[in-house]
């Protein structure tokens, strides 16, 4: 029997839970779209929610030395989207994202915050937020190896997923 341990990100030590600062209607609504999506895995429905360039890796500037081309190399467009959506959205998102209530999401601090979530501020609108959505999970009762993460943000007044990430690349 797996376990679903959520917690806050690698690098999201800075992060505050959002539910305590009134998560807005707008993303209530959104998020309750994904999981329902991500339930039935419907990949139109979820490709019309992320921002694309969709960043596919996660690197933490102490311990990953990433020159911007490698960065570069984790953006995946809508085409390439279709072709990962299997990777992006395995078993274990299904289970386990229905399962998530919108109060487990985590509103990143960008200024305190790594040259990861930096990039991907620049481009929510002003005055808007990151949020991270972290699952760590396992078999049986242990601390969990697996983890996956869906980031979001506001982009032209609406919602979007605008990164994933999770402990394999998704592109070889």
């Amino acid at each position: 029997m797996r376990k679903c341990f959520v917690g806050i990100g690698l690098m999201s030590l800075c992060a505050t839970n959002v539910f305590a600062q009134k998560i807005d209607k707008k993303f209530k609504q959104f998020y309750r779209d994904f999981q329902e999506n991500v339930t039935i895995k419907n990949i139109d429905a979820l490709k019309e929610m992320m921002h694309y360039p969709l960043q596919t890796i996660y690197w933490i500037d102490e311990l990953n030395h990433f020159t911007d081309e490698e960065k570069a190399d984790g953006l995946i467009n809508a085409e390439q989207f279709e072709k990962y959506s299997d990777v992006i959205f395995h078993q274990d998102v299904q289970r386990l994202v229905p399962t998530m209530e919108v109060e487990r999401i985590q509103q990143i601090d960008v200024e305190a915050s790594g040259d990861y979530y930096k990039r991907l501020g620049k481009l929510i609108d002003d005055k808007s937020s990151l949020l991270e959505l972290y699952c760590q999970f396992s078999e049986g009762s242990s601390v969990g190896d697996d983890y996956f993460a869906f980031i979001f943000g506001k982009i032209n007044d609406e919602y979007k997923v605008i990164a994933y990430y999770g402990k394999e690349r998704i592109k070889e």
